[in-house]
């Protein structure tokens, strides 16, 4: 089953931007004939915190000074291009698979929201809302297209025979938001990251991959924060 609703074309077309990194001076929106624009209108942002940003122009960014992060989607979907790793029955076990339960989705969706109450506390230029309303962002978010690079530990032949994998990351995960006027309900802005575990080799465990969980969220929270106070900033120049 793929997920299509938080899978606009024009922003899979460059997702393998990896989060680690910095954007090189401030961030801009692509002007001229070659600038690239989605069908809603959206042009590509030059320099974006994020790995990938559109926008639209000629937004006040500074009349909005409050937030509703709808609850966040997670899900095991992923592009239709997508190939599944092989598994090897006989060394990573019958019952081994990539795919996370749902239990562990509920979980991830339930820190995600967690990480942004600690990230957008009331010491940031925003006040974090629970409902729609006047001078208010609406904020879609889906983390998606999660690819480990082993199956999940307790599917695992080694997790029973207490055996141990060893990988040099935990896998990564794409997480995507969209941003709209509360009020109309206009698409303001999108943006997609594929966010990574930690790049060292060591012992591949629940306990580890959940660490990497929350890295990858608290700093794609902390670019986004950045990137929404930049362009409120720019908004008043």
């Amino acid at each position: 089953m793929r997920n299509r609703q938080f899978y606009p074309a024009i922003l899979v077309t460059s997702i393998l931007f990896s989060l680690i990194g910095c954007a090189s001076g401030p961030a801009t929106l692509q002007q001229g004939p070659d600038a690239e624009t989605t069908k809603d209108g959206l042009v590509k942002v030059d320099n974006s915190k994020l790995a990938l940003s559109y926008a639209r122009p000629n937004v006040n960014w500074q009349q909005y000074s409050k937030l509703y992060f709808k609850p966040t989607k997670v899900t095991n979907d992923h592009p239709d291009d997508y190939r599944a790793p092989k598994i090897d029955r006989q060394s990573d076990g019958l019952n081994a698979t990539y795919d996370l339960p749902q239990a562990s989705l509920d979980k991830m969706a339930l820190q995600f929201s967690k990480t942004v109450a600690d990230v957008f506390n009331s010491e940031q230029p925003f006040e974090l809302v629970t409902q729609a309303g006047p001078n208010t962002l609406i904020i879609e978010t889906a983390v998606t297209d999660i690819r480990l690079t082993a199956p999940i530990e307790k599917s695992r032949r080694s997790f029973n025979s207490s055996g141990k994998t060893y990988t040099q990351s935990s896998g990564s995960m794409v997480l995507l938001a969209v941003l709209k006027d509360a009020e109309s309900g206009e698409v303001l802005a999108k943006a997609a990251d594929r966010a990574m575990g930690f790049d060292q080799w060591r012992q591949n465990t629940q306990v580890f991959n959940w660490g990497d969980v929350k890295t990858v969220y608290r700093r794609w929270a902390n670019d986004f924060k950045n990137a929404l106070i930049e362009a409120n900033a720019q908004t008043g120049n």
